[in-house]
């Protein structure tokens, strides 16, 4: 699978930014204000998870994130912890999620980490100047889209480093002694 691009990333941000900006709108009318804003960043969070999920050429523990994810989100919920430890846990989350699935090392991860906080910062300041939700989504998420240029982005999780052949060759020769074993042994009457 091709890994993501930044048009991608852009895209998503304002897919993002219109599905928030509805969901903003909506969810004050049947919730409180305070509710509706910790549904719509967890919303927003487990929407960019299975994204990064689906983009990730990696197949192993997805189903332990989404759970992962989903127990971090119901706790924040269940807890009624304030607005900005929701959206800290949501971060954390996406950080962990690119850390795993996409960056070959600790210095890629820890720059991730501070794309995170770029996008966190970018975030707040757009609320703060504009009082609106839709343009501090779409800031995070434009601001996410830059995580495809973090160096060693392109060699994560390289399974030529982890394949030997020659181990493969070794496993499928003894697989054969040990068949023909078995049927020497299951002949002999």
């Amino acid at each position: 699978m091709k890994a993501p691009g930044m048009l991608e990333g852009i895209t998503l941000a304002i897919g993002a930014s219109v599905a928030g900006g509805v969901l903003a709108a909506l969810l004050p009318i049947v919730l409180s204000e305070l509710t509706s804003a910790r549904i719509l960043i967890s919303i927003l969070g487990l929407g960019y998870l299975i994204y990064l999920l689906k983009r990730s050429n990696e197949r192993t523990g997805r189903v332990v994130m989404i759970a992962f994810w989903l127990v971090a989100s119901l706790t924040c919920m269940l807890l009624e912890s304030s607005l900005l430890s929701t959206l800290l846990v949501q971060a954390a989350l996406i950080w962990v999620v690119r850390s795993l699935y996409f960056q070959a090392s600790v210095l890629p991860a820890l720059l991730d980490l501070g794309l995170v906080a770029l996008g966190l910062l970018a975030s707040a300041w757009a609320i703060l100047q504009t009082g609106s939700v839709i343009t501090a989504i779409w800031c995070f998420f434009l601001t996410q889209s830059l995580f495809v240029l973090i160096p060693g982005f392109a060699s994560t999780h390289d399974n030529a480093r982890y394949f030997n052949p020659v181990e493969v060759d070794r496993f499928q020769s003894a697989h054969r002694v040990a068949l023909d074993a078995v049927r020497k042994l299951s002949t002999i009457n």
